[in-house]
């Protein structure tokens, strides 16, 4: 079932005026098996969009079915298990953390959810092991680790709750190239094994054709694109995106027109090596 917009719109209001965030929003997000990149510039909508699949912000306009609750809902009808179904990690959730030790501050999102304490302990050890969090480090506490590990034990602490569909905003912005590297392939395991749907938000084009299955693009809150990675870069009116092509594909386009290589599309630096190994012999 999933999750369906149609002709969603949303303003942010304050007391003399409303902003328009998005406009006439109209697409499918399947339970399973999907891998989305939400691309665009900032002020584009990426953030407002995904904070309408948990039901953090409803629609102004159009109506949102999340796992066949409608939103906006009717009076009395409660949403915030859409929370548990819809997994939201923010930017820097490290910052959220505040249970004493690293276990309790996973176990707090299953147990706010009325999850008794053995299952709540059983999910959490299990999201734990998941981002690569060991067993000795569950008493710590989650301030006296390094940033990349308190980034892993605050996604843990979404994924404990067994959300059905995971969404990421900048989930790698801050962390170093190894870092990103390695928060990835936990999504992209996580993905693989339990063909759970992920979306992520993402201004970094590499991490996007390297993982992404489909991309789409949002311009002043309207989505513009809406397909395959590999139609996105080859798209007639790419340039009017406002995006960067992925370091590889410059790469390639570089090397066609100064060593005169065939261009062939490549969308991660190990697929490039092996492309350009075969040209080489």
């Amino acid at each position: 079932m999933g999750i369906q917009f149609e002709k969603v719109g949303f303003a942010y209001r304050d007391f003399k005026k409303s902003y328009e965030a998005l406009k006439d929003i109209t697409m499918h997000v399947a339970e399973e098996g999907e891998f989305i990149a939400i691309v665009g510039h900032t002020g584009s909508g990426k953030s407002t969009l995904v904070q309408h699949m948990n039901a953090l912000l409803l629609p102004t306009t159009g109506t949102l079915n999340v796992f066949g609750q409608t939103l906006p809902p009717k009076k009395k009808e409660k949403i915030n298990h859409l929370r548990q179904k819809v997994g939201l990690v923010f930017q820097f959730p490290e910052y959220q953390l505040f249970e004493e030790t690293i276990i309790k501050d996973i176990m707090f999102g299953p147990k706010n959810f009325k999850i008794n304490d053995v299952k709540a302990r059983e999910n959490s050890e299990y999201a734990a092991k998941i981002v690569g969090i060991s067993e000795d480090l569950y008493e710590q506490s989650p301030f006296r680790i390094s940033g990349g590990q308190m980034r892993r034990v605050a996604v843990a602490g979404i994924l404990a709750m067994q959300p059905k569909i995971l969404v990421l905003d900048e989930p790698t912005r801050g962390l170093d190239p190894k870092g990103k590297k390695d928060l990835m392939q936990v999504f992209i395991d996580l993905h693989h094994r339990e063909n759970k749907s992920i979306i992520l938000i993402s201004h970094d084009m590499d991490i996007v054709s390297k993982y992404a299955k489909r991309v789409i693009v949002l311009d002043k809150g309207s989505i513009v694109f809406d397909g395959k990675k590999e139609d996105l870069f080859t798209h007639p009116n790419f340039s009017s995106f406002h995006l960067e092509l992925p370091t590889s594909l410059k790469i390639l386009k570089h090397l066609e027109k100064t060593l005169g290589i065939p261009y062939e599309p490549k969308y991660d630096y190990d697929s490039l090596l092996t492309y350009l190994k075969e040209v080489k012999r």
